[in-house]
């Protein structure tokens, strides 16, 4: 297995690439309520920006990890670029914050180490010029998955001074409000399981951002 940086990913490999996209993040459909898988259209756009660096994990099978990270934030629509030039000017203006959208290694055997191999190779640049890097996460992967902490433990590993701290920058929540009436209960619980069609499945490691 080794790990490519490309600034543009070759049409012959899109296809193969929205796939494990869509395999490694499906869940996400119904375990959040922002939406955080890209649409086909959108992935290809993505894929064609130079301005957002695509790190490929290949073995002999193909794609077996993949993550994007770009250190243009008005790349990058769903995010506000003035929230960083505003809290980090100068940072901003030395284009030394990255923001890594999203990264994902295969499911099972063939995925073993490609994550901390990727968010290494990914880490690189970061740490050429002193930056910083933030992701987005949903609550499930932060509660049931705890992705910052393993990324904090990822990143301290890949780091020359062995330590990455993380901050919470933002949190973004979504309230529903009911209307019982007098014959129903004030407050429903909420389905926070994996559903049945997802138990079961290998063990993933994936951050989508």
């Amino acid at each position: 297995m080794h790990v490519e940086v490309m600034p543009e990913l070759p049409a012959d490999m899109r296809d193969e690439a929205w796939d494990f996209y869509s395999n490694c993040f499906n869940d996400l459909r119904i375990l959040a309520v922002n939406r955080h898988l890209m649409y086909r259209h959108e992935f290809d756009e993505m894929m064609s920006d130079k301005r957002i660096a695509k790190h490929v994990a290949l073995d002999d099978d193909g794609i077996a990890g993949m993550g994007t990270i770009t250190n243009d934030l008005e790349s990058v629509p769903l995010i506000s670029a003035d929230y960083f030039q505003y809290h980090w000017p100068e940072l901003y203006e030395q284009r030394r914050l990255f923001y890594c959208i999203f990264a994902g290694s295969a499911l099972g055997q063939r995925g073993r180490g490609v994550f901390v191999a990727l968010q290494r190779q990914m880490y690189a640049p970061i740490e050429e010029v002193d930056g910083k890097v933030f992701f987005d996460i949903c609550s499930w992967n932060e509660e049931r998955n705890q992705l910052p902490r393993m990324i904090s433990l990822v990143l301290s590993r890949a780091a020359s001074c062995g330590r990455a701290q993380p901050t919470r920058l933002d949190a973004q929540s979504f309230w529903l409000f009911e209307f019982p009436k007098d014959d129903m209960p004030f407050r429903r619980e909420e389905r926070r399981g994996v559903p049945s069609r997802l138990d079961g499945q290998p063990e993933r490691r994936a951050a989508r951002i």
